[in-house]
């Protein structure tokens, strides 16, 4: 009597053994390289850290060497001159002989020379008045009065307020101007705006005028 055994299970389970196995023996490699990685890295990155200190040592010993020839080179030319200055005879001047033909060359103006015819000269007086008026930058107001002599009445006068702007330079604005007729600035916002003040502060600083 014979008997037939079937052995293809035995052979799937075996082979399903074996794969379990490689793909076991697959992961634990995997695992290892994983923890090899940063040994890895930290290798490299020493290896780069002692390249960059060799080029960096290099550079530092060519500048050092380059810096010493230029002073060596310097120190040379600084000799070189000195002693060039020290090999240079002194010249003898005669200070004397110099003066006398200075003064032998120099043409004086006769003494015959016609004054001058006298001239009428003009002189204006000015009174400058000033008021505190400290208001968005404006420190004062300015107010000038001109004279024809002393004892005369005005001639003219005027007032005006100084601000200082941004890029430091000084802008001056006439309130008021009195010359043969009474001149007052409109006072606008534009104009205000332009000036950098208020319209209020303006109209304010030409009521203090008193002109």
């Amino acid at each position: 009597m014979t008997i037939r055994v079937d052995n293809s299970y035995m052979y799937k389970y075996l082979e399903e053994m074996h794969q379990r196995d490689v793909a076991r023996t697959i992961a634990e490699k995997a695992e290892s390289r994983k923890k090899e990685i940063p040994f890895i890295i930290a290798k490299y990155l020493g290896i780069a850290a002692i390249i960059i200190a060799i080029g960096a040592a290099l550079y530092f010993a060519n500048s050092f060497k380059q810096i010493s020839q230029s002073i060596h080179t310097s120190q040379a030319q600084l000799e070189e001159k000195q002693n060039q200055y020290a090999n240079n005879e002194d010249e003898i001047i005669n200070i004397d002989a110099l003066l006398e033909d200075n003064q032998s060359k120099q043409k004086f103006p006769s003494q015959n020379i016609e004054p001058f015819k006298d001239q009428k000269s003009v002189r204006n007086y000015v009174i400058f008045d000033r008021i505190d008026f400290d208001f968005e930058g404006i420190k004062k107001i300015t107010i000038g009065r001109q004279y024809d002599d002393p004892e005369s009445d005005i001639n003219s006068s005027w007032c005006y307020v100084d601000k200082v702007n941004l890029e430091g330079l000084k802008n001056t604005l006439y309130l008021i101007r009195i010359h043969e007729e009474r001149k007052e600035l409109e006072i606008t916002s534009e104009l205000a705006e332009s000036f950098g003040v208020s319209k209020s502060t303006l109209v304010e600083a030409q009521k203090l005028c008193n002109i």
